[in-house]
């Protein structure tokens, strides 16, 4: 159950009227003080069931698929097996959870994610029944344009460094909407409310900066 927060400021201003807005939508929110209590949440929510994840710098940094693994789930991550991705793909969109973050929230409830290879935004919008997003409060922004300006100009370039890619924005932080073979902007997914072959999209609001 969320607890009242009265004077107190978590993640954004307005922190209360933020949550009726993404519960109004369907969304079922959780907020979490830092990432190890989001971790809490995460695993609380999977229980025994099997899960995907989306290529993610949050989820990565909290350790998630190794405790998964330790308590004996099953779980799909592409980057551990990159000569079978498509194997691992296609378990991971028909697994009982599917983990990841967001590029970028905004204040009225829109989630928006850019993908190169698709198979994040794929799985979020018709492949496992429950979605949890991971969401550091470094993703919120206003409005859609500020939303897709920051996957743009902060989320991409950090990536792209992150994966040694040859981008012009891995160089510069800036995007010139390259038009080259290592592009990373292929897939622009724009959620307004969650999908209908979602059964639950959960959102866990963390009062930290996590991820790019």
């Amino acid at each position: 159950m969320r607890k009242s927060l009265s004077e107190e400021t978590m993640f954004c201003k307005d922190f209360d009227s933020f949550v009726s807005t993404l519960e109004h939508k369907g969304y079922v929110v959780h907020p979490a003080e830092n990432a190890a209590q989001a971790k809490e949440i995460v695993l609380s929510l999977i229980g025994a069931g099997s899960v995907g994840f989306g290529g993610s710098a949050t989820v990565h940094g909290l350790g998630l698929s190794e405790a998964l693994r330790a308590q004996g789930n099953a779980v799909y991550k592409h980057w551990d097996t990159p000569e079978d991705r498509k194997r691992v793909f296609l378990g991971a969109a028909t697994a009982d959870f599917y983990v990841c973050s967001t590029n970028a929230i905004t204040l009225d409830g829109t989630l928006v994610n850019i993908d190169g290879t698709g198979n994040r935004v794929a799985a979020i919008i018709g492949g496992p029944e429950n979605v949890i997003f991971i969401i550091g409060k470094n993703k919120l922004v206003k409005t859609l344009s500020a939303a897709l300006k920051r996957v743009k100009t902060e989320a991409c370039p950090k990536n792209a460094r992150r994966l040694n890619l040859p981008t012009p924005c891995a160089e510069d932080g800036k995007c010139s909407n390259c038009d080259i073979p290592q592009r990373m902007c292929r897939v622009t997914a724009i959620i307004e409310y969650p999908p209908r072959m979602v059964k639950t999209m959960h959102l866990i609001l963390v009062d930290e900066e996590l991820g790019y």
